[in-house]
């Protein structure tokens, strides 16, 4: 389906999927996000509305707050931009806040062992924290056609083997035979009885709170961020870019990983620039020429400039005199691979290149180390690839 959008139109819709049966009611939207001005409805094809806001500040209030519950129907909602998938997994993932029972932060010795452990569990999407009124809720991101989970391993930082925490969430629909809280059990399509035999098995009203915090998800987010590893075959770029204001120089950096995480080539280079954009875009055709150069068939390419990637995916045109003919390379570049897709992460989980983006800055050529060849690695590099591979966790604040 081809929609034809202005370019400033992209920074007030929102796309949203329907999970579960029957059609979309209007109205139970507007009655959640209470719009002062004009909200148009597009029904598009396999579920998907199209939400076009005549306000900032309204669309701002519904992106805030995820996705909506009414019943047997959730409407998960993303952003929309040019290049989104229609069948993008991604869709079917709620927002949704968990109330840890008996848990109080005034008694926790490391409150932030009780989150990490949340946190390793659903894959580091931590959305938010609270501990007002002194328990302890966490804002998450769940698959809605996965079950619940019951409880978590939380280390008790004494070295022993830690504390099972059974986990609430603040949903107002929760199958109690398959675990999953888009429908109820009466409407459950699951044959089998996937409850234990005992009753501290089975799902059940003790896995659900009271909905105290799903109707005012924050603004700020607190994310547990960490490096991914491509998928089999696949093949990671990770670049940077830096300038030192001082010394008013510029440095690249950026490195090859395969789908273990293992390390294949990486580079470090001085730039002559004081313009942080280009540094990026620089790094970046430098990346580029590395996979080329190593026979990279499929690459997966990750750096924490946005506005490089939204030039790379065409979603931006470059602009300046020194980035349009470095951005050019890259793109013809990106033809020379049978499969690549590019995309925006966190500085937190682009370290390793930012380290190696801070050695361009020292170095007086442009150097490269691969696997094949000795000595490997440069060995201050050998800690940030470690963190990765384990998928250490770094909390951030998205406002």
């Amino acid at each position: 389906m081809a929609i034809d959008f202005k370019q400033k139109e992209l920074n007030t819709n929102l796309i949203g999927k329907l999970l579960g049966s029957g059609f979309l009611n209007p109205n139970l939207i507007m009655r959640t996000w209470k719009p002062v001005k004009g909200v148009r409805v597009t029904v598009l094809e396999n579920n998907f509305y199209l939400f076009s806001f005549d306000s900032a500040k309204d669309f701002m209030k519904a992106w805030s707050k995820g996705a909506v519950f009414m019943g047997k129907q959730c409407l998960v909602i993303r952003r929309w931009h040019p290049n989104i998938e229609w069948d993008d997994r991604d869709m079917n993932y709620a927002q949704v806040w968990i109330r840890l029972p008996g848990v109080s932060h005034h008694d926790l010795v490391a409150p932030e062992m009780i989150v990490a452990a949340i946190a390793s569990e659903f894959g580091g999407q931590i959305i938010a924290v609270d501990v007002t009124g002194g328990e302890i809720h966490v804002c998450v991101e769940l698959d809605v056609n996965e079950p619940v989970v019951k409880e978590v391993m939380v280390e008790d930082g004494m070295g022993g083997s830690g504390v099972c925490q059974s986990l609430q969430y603040e949903i107002d629909t929760l199958c109690f035979n398959c675990g999953r809280m888009d429908h109820r059990k009466e409407e459950c399509v699951d044959s089998d009885d996937r409850n234990g035999a005992g009753e501290d098995d089975e799902f059940g009203p003790h896995n659900m709170a009271p909905m105290k915090h799903a109707r005012e998800p924050p603004f700020a987010s607190l994310r547990y961020v960490s490096w991914r590893r491509p998928s089999s075959g696949w093949v990671k770029l990770n670049f940077d870019g830096a300038v030192k204001g001082r010394s008013q120089r510029g440095g690249a950096g950026g490195l090859l990983r395969d789908s273990e995480g293992e390390f294949m080539a990486a580079f470090a280079s001085p730039v002559s620039t004081t313009r942080p954009l280009f540094s990026e875009i620089y790094a970046l055709r430098e990346g580029l020429q590395l996979a080329v150069d190593s026979g990279v068939e499929y690459l997966w390419i990750e750096g924490d400039s946005k506005i490089a990637i939204e030039m790379l995916n065409g979603w931006r045109e470059a602009e300046g005199d020194q980035e349009k003919p470095v951005m050019g390379d890259c793109r013809n570049m990106m033809k020379r691979f049978k499969g690549v897709t590019a995309r925006h992460v966190f500085r937190e989980a682009n370290q390793s290149a930012d380290h190696l983006a801070n050695l361009g800055v020292e170095e007086c050529v442009h150097r490269e180390w691969r696997s094949s060849r000795s000595p490997g690695p440069p060995p201050s590099l050998l800690s940030f690839i470690w963190r990765d591979i384990a998928a250490f966790l770094v909390p951030r604040l998205v406002l």
